[in-house]
């Protein structure tokens, strides 16, 4: 008999041997332990009364990780991976496991159900149209890696400024794409560093935000650069390379530089500078939403 606990009246263990058997053989690797299990929770805002297992004889078979965020005084919700062991798949339990967290979305007031998921599994992408979910763009992980032969930014315009903000100010501006994928909002990246570029009027022409990585010895290994957006109507491309440029600095380090989730329609001219750039697609979604 299959039933469905909260991650809450869970063990992490279970948790985890959920997640990383219903991940078994996925398109990337997702394998986790307890400590990264725990760690993204946090970063990513993951609930445990909302989040699910699904068991069978007391032995855990599927999951579906869920958390919420406010977003102009509604409740946002995000899948944060569903899976399902390998020897129950194509059996009905993802199906359930949606159903299942839906209708505790419905029960916790969530007015929007968003998801992301890899262009090329065709059977998730069909069970989440089935129970309601349309898509709403494609988004693209970008990466360039290592030193570059050469710079690839233009030359800033001198009447640009580049300030430093928190990633929770970022947010606050209203041209700030707060519908974006998850992962990329400011909530993602609380722990980042944020800019803004100003004209000579003092006004905000575009904002990015970004975090750095260092090793055990101080060493920058890598950037994650979460958001990168001008102000609708302003000099689209220099700003952009104004943004990128002070996040990568010359591109001469020999870092790795990620873009996670970028939509390619809704971030239509970041998209093509980074693409002009040359940071090249290393996975590919669609984004998902369903209103509750």
């Amino acid at each position: 008999m299959i039933t469905i606990k909260k991650l809450v009246d869970c063990s992490i263990a279970e948790a985890v041997t959920a997640w990383n058997q219903g991940f078994e053989g996925y398109f990337i690797n997702a394998t986790t332990t307890p400590e990264k299990f725990i760690t993204r929770m946090f970063t990513e805002d993951l609930s445990p009364s909302l989040s699910i297992i699904a068991f069978e004889n007391n032995v855990p078979i599927g999951i579906v990780m869920t958390g919420f965020r406010i977003v102009d005084g509604k409740k946002i919700a995000w899948n944060g991976g569903t899976g399902v062991s390998k020897e129950y798949r194509g059996k009905g339990i993802g199906k359930l496991l949606i159903e299942a967290n839906l209708l505790n979305l419905k029960e916790e007031s969530v007015s929007l159900a968003t998801l992301e998921a890899i262009s090329e599994n065709k059977n998730a992408i069909s069970l989440y149209k089935k129970l309601g979910y349309v898509i709403e763009d494609t988004v693209e992980f970008l990466t360039l890696n290592g030193k570059q032969r050469q710079n690839p930014i233009r030359e800033f315009n001198p009447n640009y400024t580049v300030e430093r903000a928190a990633p929770q100010q970022v947010g606050q501006l209203p041209f700030y794409k707060a519908t974006n994928p998850w992962q990329t909002r400011w909530q993602s990246a609380k722990i980042g560093e944020g800019i803004i570029v100003k004209d000579d009027r003092a006004d905000v022409l575009g904002y990015a935000y970004y975090h750095r990585i260092y090793n055990d010895q101080g060493e920058h290994t890598s950037t994650t650069m979460y958001q990168c957006e001008p102000k609708p109507g302003a000099d689209t491309e220099e700003i952009i390379h104004r943004l990128a440029g002070t996040i990568f600095g010359d591109f001469n380090d020999d870092i790795i530089r990620t873009v996670p989730n970028l939509p390619i329609n809704k971030s239509e001219k970041t998209y093509s500078v980074l693409k002009q750039i040359g940071f090249q697609t290393t996975a590919q979604q669609v984004y998902m939403l369903k209103a509750l």
